[in-house]
């Protein structure tokens, strides 16, 4: 069928006489999802929207159980809670270029961050003084070699134009859909965002990445990674070949600021995972139409990033006390379940005795032990043919046990079952058949008693 992407078309721009060029993109069934494997590059959408209320309760209890097992291990092993440090890039086009005009949302988002949960936060905003995907190279290198660190955590923020480039695979930043309107230069007003997100994937970044983009095509080539030492999150504002709303009531920014201030209030100090933050967007009915996705792009699919806020005289003690405690090694270990989730209880019992197990320091070195999810255990055609047959087998047992009860019970002589004392069905010896009496005694006993005949009277005799 046919389907119409349309532009972000801000609300000031007056489309009188105006001329449109769609692209039009013919899409089947069939090319689906091949045309979707390709664009992720081996990312996993770990959320989604418009999932069945089974896999939505499965992913809601695995987020409630991370976040039970972070508490948890926080408190039996002494350690800092959350992030030693947490800093946010806002990413923007210098108001002249910018054709949506997103400077409140993105101030209203800053002062959200760094009010409410205390993270440092930056704004840049790119121009056309210098080629754009250099000035976003320099600002990505200078905020990760800033903020990077093995407890630290780097939110990146992008809103305004996307355009997803089909021929070359990525997607593109830009401040315009009308480069040469107006303004010649505007042409240049664009970058490459694969080439950024590259910087935040190298193996030397040691922090949590959680990038957010406002934008068209948000969900389009979020190439994965296979590195399961730190955790990689990506919050769309759409899904694959989806564009989104301009600012204003309907925006995906306006959703995200309103979710953060509520769930701010719910959660407090606790905090809350990207896993209720992509929820809580999604359940707005502003939304519905177009439905944000969270994205993992390391191989942590049961883990979520933790937003919760700073307290800000503790800051620096944090990040003082945990520079003790740098990991140099990852201990990868896998526990065979019952069950197939954990309460509270049980996650608490675990981690009080995984923390006495290694609390001796001079053996081994512990810093932190981390929840990275409860897979359910894969059961092959093997087993469940060998499963079948196990139960077939002792079906058949149960009914052959039933069935000879029921013929023990008939044969016995005086009429008990196989479930009277055992004494009284043994079987009795052979001399006793030698005095037992002959088959017309035995009816003689069997036959009904007849009463005595009345006595004869010889009185009548002459």
């Amino acid at each position: 069928m046919e389907s119409l992407i349309a532009p972000r078309i801000p609300p000031s721009v007056d489309l009188r006489d105006k001329v449109f060029h769609l692209k039009t993109q013919i899409e089947s069934v069939e090319d689906a999802p091949g045309h979707s494997s390709d664009i992720t590059g081996g990312a996993e959408l770990i959320v989604e929207s418009d999932a069945g209320p089974h896999d939505a309760a499965q992913q809601k209890r695995a987020a409630e159980m991370q976040m039970w097992w972070d508490e948890a291990i926080v408190r039996n092993m002494d350690l800092p809670d959350g992030y030693a440090k947490v800093a946010v890039l806002l990413v923007k086009w210098e108001d002249e270029l910018d054709e949506l005009k997103t400077r409140a949302e993105a101030e209203e988002l800053s002062a959200v961050f760094r009010d409410r949960f205390h993270f440092v936060t930056e704004t840049v905003e790119l121009n056309v003084s210098s080629k754009p995907q250099q000035q976003m190279r320099t600002y990505m290198s200078a905020f990760i070699q800033k903020h990077d660190g093995p407890h630290n955590l780097l939110i990146v923020y992008y809103t305004g134009h996307g355009m997803y480039q089909e021929d070359q695979k990525y997607l593109e930043l830009t401040a315009s859909l009308r480069p040469m309107d107006r303004r010649g230069f505007q042409k240049e007003a664009k970058c490459n965002w694969n080439k950024i997100q590259e910087l935040l994937q190298e193996e030397d970044v040691e922090s949590d990445v959680l990038t957010i983009l406002d934008t068209c095509y948000a969900s389009n080539l979020t190439k994965g990674g296979k590195e399961e030492t730190r955790t990689f999150e990506l919050l769309s504002a759409c899904a694959i070949d989806s564009t989104t709303a301009a600012p204003g009531d309907n925006s995906f920014t306006r959703a995200l600021i309103d979710t953060l201030k509520r769930l701010h209030g719910q959660y407090g100090e606790k905090g809350f995972t990207t896993f209720h933050l992509n929820q809580g967007i999604a359940l707005d009915k502003r939304r519905h139409d177009t439905p944000p996705q969270l994205w993992s792009l390391k191989q942590h699919l049961g883990r979520h990033i933790h937003l919760a806020p700073l307290k800000p005289q503790q800051t620096c003690e944090l990040k003082a006390r945990r520079l003790h405690h740098v990991p140099r090694g990852y201990l990868t270990l896998r526990f065979a379940l019952r069950d197939e989730s954990l309460t509270q209880e049980q996650i608490e019992f675990l981690t009080l005795q995984l923390s006495k197990a290694f609390n001796n320091k001079l053996l081994v070195g512990l810093s932190r032990i981390d929840w990275l999810g409860i897979k359910p255990a894969r059961t092959t055609n093997f087993r469940r043919a060998a499963l079948a047959m196990y139960v077939v087998r002792k079906w058949k047992r149960i009914c052959e046990r039933q069935r000879k009860r029921q013929v023990d019970g008939v044969g016995l002589p005086d009429g008990s079952t196989t479930d009277a004392p055992a004494a009284t069905r043994r079987k009795r010896p052979r001399d006793s058949f030698t005095n037992s009496p002959t088959p017309e005694r035995k009816r003689d006993y069997l036959a009904a008693s007849q009463p005595p005949s009345p006595p004869v009277s010889n009185s009548s005799k002459a």
